[in-house]
């Protein structure tokens, strides 16, 4: 009799370790699973926000947007003049994008002018980067067609000496650079960067 009740107490006992290392295997389990799945929706989520970042970048298709640099002696004391020179390759253009990248911590943007007194200029700086939206103003018959002239005046502020890069950029984000002709085509035109040494 005290034989078969040992015997219950053992099993009894095998039974609630048994039951205990199920439960925590499944707890171990569960928690491990939720724990890649996590770890899966970051994954996803960090793809997700790496792609909405990637810009396209254009094949030129016509004429030229070029930075020029018309300043003959570039110091911490003198501002740094550059030209916007546009060729539209013989479109008619009524409106235009660029987006120029710069180094903010070593230059202040002091100003964009237009040169052509039918167009109008809007000035944008984020981060490291300008962008300008030009705007044709007097919607005349006049053709606006560009042969490689300056249509902005780009004003900057050395801070600091150095070496500099000046880029226009195909595009960042949201933002392109870009022709629109009168027939309201969008036309991307070639692009340079220009060296800037400071004294």
């Amino acid at each position: 009799m005290e034989n078969n009740n040992n015997k219950n107490k053992i099993f009894l006992y095998l039974l609630v370790v048994f039951f205990a290392v199920f439960v925590g295997s499944g707890i171990f389990l569960l928690m491990n699973n939720k724990k890649t799945t996590n770890n899966e929706q970051a994954i996803s989520t960090s793809t997700v926000q790496q792609k909405n970042i990637v810009t396209p970048t254009f094949t030129p298709t016509k004429g030229f947007i070029n930075l020029k640099n018309n300043s003959t002696l570039n110091s911490v004391k003198n501002p740094v003049d550059l030209s916007l020179m546009i060729d539209s390759d013989g479109e008619n253009i009524t409106a235009l994008d660029t987006v120029i990248s710069y180094d903010p911590i070593s230059f202040d943007f002091v100003k964009a002018d237009s040169i052509d007194s039918n167009f109008k200029v809007y000035s944008y700086k984020k981060d490291n980067r300008l962008t300008l939206t030009i705007v044709k103003i007097n919607q005349n018959n006049l053709s606006s067609v560009f042969k490689g002239e300056a249509m902005v005046n780009l004003i900057f502020q050395p801070k600091v000496k150095g070496n500099f890069t000046f880029t226009i950029l195909p595009s960042f984000d949201k933002e392109a650079t870009k022709f629109v002709n009168s027939e309201t085509e969008i036309i991307h035109p070639s692009l340079n960067e220009i060296k800037i040494t400071v004294n």
